[in-house]
């Protein structure tokens, strides 16, 4: 099992205050597109050099394997932000999306959560990193996950170690005797899974894993699950600790309202707009429990200060091609449909 020792988030903030110079990346050398995209927008470059810094600053913080795992992620995750942004059109989308995967790359590397207050005095998660290869090179493994550091010792610091261990040491179980054979030649399995913390204080942790997997055939697969975490208790919240079945019936009713929107958005150039209703009324018929389903099971759940979203991977609702889907349940309606018990985040 691999274990971080990393420092607080506080004092990795410090860090990375005092890191920059160290870090900066040099717009007189850039060579490639990206990197002259990079020196090309003030705002990215200012992102991008508070990336490095947060990266200079936790990589000394890091004992055991996790320097040389962070080393392969971070070369990972340069490669990614590459594919998903060279090819954009224009200089402004070019520098959107650079903007938007930098952003996220240091909120993962400091350890900050997307919305609430924070950590506060209580112990703050820290980076996990797992980059490996599995049976026999021909599979690799990019896992980019939260835990919290030390000997964890508190209930909700144990449960989602716990949960976070369960998700890694899986991969030997899942890859280690793969040989490949369904794979074109040249080609190797891929597993990446990146964390979103989607909300942290003092009381609550809620954290959501997107997975993608590739082991041949036509496509990889996307999905994701989701922790909801009572620190204090150490319970990983059920939809059942919250909502009465009266009170999902109602989220549910609420979030088939979004798929609807957004079916008949995907399908809007499928026939005519008598054709494309009636395709979308029969898929809401079909897919009404998967739904149900989906908003009853909170490891679909991604709650932030303000709202939370349901998450439906590719085929849950529909065809592959039709990609996945994702509800929004704004706070008000779930503060209505908790009553007396109360929404979770206050």
């Amino acid at each position: 099992m691999l274990k971080p020792v990393l420092m607080s988030s506080a004092a990795l903030a410090a860090a990375v205050a005092l890191a920059p110079a160290a870090a900066a990346f040099d717009c007189a050398k850039a060579s490639t597109d990206t990197e002259k995209a990079i020196c090309a927008d003030p705002a990215v470059k200012a992102a991008d050099d508070e990336m490095a810094a947060a990266y200079a600053a936790l990589l000394p913080s890091l004992k055991g394997d996790q320097p040389a795992m962070l080393k392969a992620n971070q070369r990972a995750w340069l490669k990614t932000r590459e594919q998903n942004c060279s090819w954009q059109e224009t200089a402004a989308e070019k520098s959107a999306c650079l903007l938007d995967f930098t952003k996220s790359r240091t909120a993962y590397l400091t350890g900050a959560p997307a919305t609430g207050p924070g950590y506060g005095d209580s112990t703050p998660l820290t980076p996990f990193i797992l980059s490996r290869e599995f049976g026999k090179g021909h599979c690799s493994a990019d896992v980019s996950v939260y835990r919290f550091a030390g000997t964890a010792s508190a209930p909700g610091e144990k449960t989602l170690n716990n949960w976070v261990n369960d998700q890694t040491e899986s991969l030997e179980s899942q890859f280690g005797s793969y040989t490949g054979g369904d794979l074109p030649e040249g080609m190797s399995c891929e597993y990446s899974a990146a964390a979103n913390l989607t909300y942290a204080s003092p009381d609550l942790i809620a954290m959501n894993v997107s997975v993608y997997m590739f082991g041949g055939g036509a496509h990889g697969n996307s999905s994701a699950m989701s922790i909801t975490l009572d620190r204090k208790s150490g319970k990983a919240l059920t939809f059942a600790d919250i909502f009465t079945p009266a009170a999902g019936k109602a989220l549910t009713a609420k979030c088939a309202e979004g798929i609807k929107a957004q079916k008949l958005s995907r399908f809007a150039e499928s026939g005519t707009e008598a054709e494309v209703k009636k395709l979308v009324a029969d898929d809401m018929v079909n897919y009404a429990d998967a739904i149900a389903q989906g908003v009853g099971d909170l490891t679909n759940w991604l709650v932030y200060d303000d709202r939370a979203e349901v998450y439906f991977a590719p085929y849950a609702l529909g065809s592959y091609a039709e990609g996945e889907y994702q509800c929004t349940l704004p706070k008000a309606d779930l503060e209505k449909a908790a009553g007396s018990k109360g929404w979770i985040v206050p």
